[in-house]
C-alpha cells in the first residue's frame, strides 16, 4: 500500500514537472559514467605500475634490499658460488637530471641480467659491447634520447642527488 501511494507521489511529482525528471535521470548517468571511469583509469595505472616494476624486477621472485649503506658485495658472490643461486642480478637504482629533467637510473650487470630482464635483449650488439668494456657508458630507450636531443655517442653530464 504505502509503496504504491510513493509510486503515485513520484510519477504525478515527475509529470508536473518533467525537466526534474530528465536532470536527475542525466545526474544519475553521470555519476555512474565517473565511477566508471575512476575505475578504468585505476586499472591503467595499477597495469602502468605492473609494467614499470617488471622492468626493474624482472622476473625476480625475491630481492635483498640493502639498507642506507647499501649492501656487501660478499653476499652475492655467496648466493651465486656457495648457495647456487644462479637467476641473481645485482641492481643500483637511483635518480639524476638531466637538461631539467628527473631520469630513473638502473645499475645492472649485463652478463647477469641475460635471464632476468628483457629490457637488455633489445640492445644492438655494439652498445652491449661498449655497456661491458667502456667505463661510465649509459645506454637510454630510443624515445628518452630523441626527446633529450641524444645521438649514439653523445656526452651527457648527470646530476646526482636531490
Amino acid at each position: 500500500m504505502v509503496s504504491r501511494l510513493v509510486g503515485t507521489a513520484t510519477a504525478r511529482h515527475f509529470a508536473r514537472h518533467p525537466w526534474q525528471f530528465f536532470l536527475t535521470v542525466i545526474g544519475v548517468a553521470l555519476g555512474v559514467a565517473v565511477v566508471v571511469s575512476v575505475d578504468v583509469a585505476n586499472d591503467a595505472a595499477a597495469r602502468a605500475f605492473a609494467v614499470s616494476s617488471e622492468t626493474v624486477t624482472g622476473r625476480a621472485t625475491h630481492q635483498i634490499i640493502g639498507g642506507p649503506g647499501g649492501l656487501d658485495e660478499r653476499l652475492y658472490v655467496r648466493l651465486r658460488t656457495q648457495l647456487g643461486v644462479r637467476m641473481a642480478a645485482p641492481v643500483i637504482e637511483g635518480y639524476a637530471r638531466l637538461d631539467g629533467e628527473t631520469l630513473h637510473l638502473l645499475g645492472v650487470d649485463p652478463l647477469a641480467e641475460a635471464g632476468l630482464r628483457s629490457h637488455l635483449a633489445g640492445l644492438k650488439p655494439a652498445t652491449t659491447s661498449r655497456l661491458l668494456t667502456e667505463p661510465a657508458t649509459v645506454a637510454l630507450a630510443d624515445v628518452t634520447a630523441t626527446r633529450l636531443g641524444l645521438v649514439s655517442g653523445s656526452r651527457i653530464a648527470l646530476h646526482l642527488g636531490p
